[in-house]
């Protein structure tokens, strides 16, 4: 039987031009969309990458999807528009406690609407239609979210019949207001649910979904293809992954992850930053239990204890983390990077809407990308104490080998 070839992509707000770069250098800078999409059978996006895959199916060429949907701080902007004045004023507290909304979810669909002019308003299943008269071929689109009213995950499938899905079928939807729903993370960052057909929605993170990668694979067994003829790419959106400090200590550079004790003067800070942590947290893969359940379902192989990492496999994982490296016993900073510039990635929130900070991301896509490169790819699976790889490939360039030879096994 010919191979099952999964495609599936992060959320990551403004960090998803990794994913776009990552394509660019697995096709062509001016690749275009419909050329990339049916090199697959199925492609699972969440949030970030839904906008990716958005662009995708738009047939926009890569160049022009990373200058316009991302690159264009206009447009950035616009999908990430600030509340208005007068909501502050109503939630002056939670504002002024850092838990507040800071994004208009009305003003996020009215820029998708404008942005995805071509295709934004076909029903997701017309749109696999449509492109397979034009190209002979097109995947199956699944796109993740969450019922709030319902509290449970929600797919909306170009695949009207997938086997995956209940009896109770859900509602064909365009392509913006799935993306629109996809993309709607929830607390500190859009002031209220996505209405879309009637119902409302949160970013399909909620659900456990930022990396679609074990839906993706699920939807391809419960349509009937064995794990043997599986093989799934699967791109993140930058992954931040500090050693644990075992007290508090001086560190400049930020390289450690801080353990806070408790203390009753901070007791009301420690709350506040628990409710924003949680907030930021859904947005994570921590730190690669999707993949690594992926990588188990489909029946590839495990270290055997001899120290040699797993290299093979019918998953691939390409992500660029950011964390030290342990030298000598001493965690330091990639070469690349240095100290300062380290620190200041390792806090770029997911919502980086600045210009100076997008272009932070995108120079850190670029270091990732280069074969010469000391920015780690994240493995499937690593040893906790030093980061070693232990499934998977600890480079992009060695991911990137990976791919091309497993798409050469028919």
């Amino acid at each position: 039987m010919p191979k099952y070839r999964i495609l599936s992509l992060d959320g990551g707000g403004p960090w998803a031009l990794i994913q776009v770069k990552a394509l660019q250098k697995l096709y062509a800078p001016d690749a275009q969309g419909h050329d990339i999409l049916k090199d697959f059978d199925l492609v699972a996006a969440n949030s970030g990458g839904s906008l990716t895959l958005a662009g995708l199916i738009e047939n926009r060429k890569l160049n022009d999807l990373l200058s316009n949907y991302f690159l264009n701080e206009q447009n950035r902007k616009a999908v990430f528009r600030e509340v208005d004045f007068w909501p502050r004023v109503r939630d002056f507290i939670f504002y002024w406690l850092g838990i507040g909304p800071k994004y208009s979810t009305h003003a996020k669909h009215v820029a998708l609407t404008r942005i995805l002019s071509s295709f934004g308003t076909e029903f997701l299943s017309k749109i696999q239609e449509k492109i397979e008269r034009q190209k002979g071929k097109c995947p199956h689109f699944l796109i993740c979210a969450f019922d709030y009213d319902r509290r449970r995950a929600m797919f909306f499938r170009s695949k009207r019949d997938s086997k995956a899905q209940s009896s109770a079928v859900a509602p064909d939807v365009t392509l913006v207001d799935s993306v629109h729903a996809s993309s709607n993370a929830p607390i500190t960052f859009f002031d209220e649910p996505a209405d879309v057909i009637s119902r409302r929605f949160w970013d399909g993170a909620i659900a456990g979904n930022n990396n679609p990668v074990l839906v993706a694979v699920v939807e391809a067994l419960a349509a009937g293809h064995s794990r043997d003829d599986i093989q799934v790419l699967s791109i993140g959106t930058g992954s931040v992954r500090l050693p644990l400090a075992p007290q508090e200590a001086a560190d400049p550079c930020g390289l450690v992850q801080q353990r806070q004790k408790f203390r009753i003067l901070r007791y009301a800070r420690t709350i506040l930053r628990n409710i924003r942590e949680l907030a930021g947290s859904i947005l994570d893969d921590p730190p690669d239990v999707a993949t690594f359940i992926a990588h188990v379902v489909l029946g590839q192989p495990l270290p055997s204890g001899s120290g040699s990492p797993i290299t093979s496999g019918s998953v691939v994982r390409m992500n660029p983390m950011i964390q030290p490296k342990l030298i000598n016993g001493s965690w330091l900073p990639p070469a690349e990077l240095g100290c300062n510039e380290f620190k200041v990635i390792a806090e770029l929130p997911v919502d980086a809407l600045e210009q100076r900070d997008v272009e932070r991301v995108s120079r850190l896509c670029d270091l990732w990308l280069d074969n010469n490169s000391n920015i780690p790819n994240q493995p499937i699976r690593s040893n906790s104490k030093d980061f070693t790889c232990e499934i998977g490939q600890p480079s992009f360039s060695e991911a990137h080998a990976a791919w091309i030879a497993l798409k050469k096994i028919s």
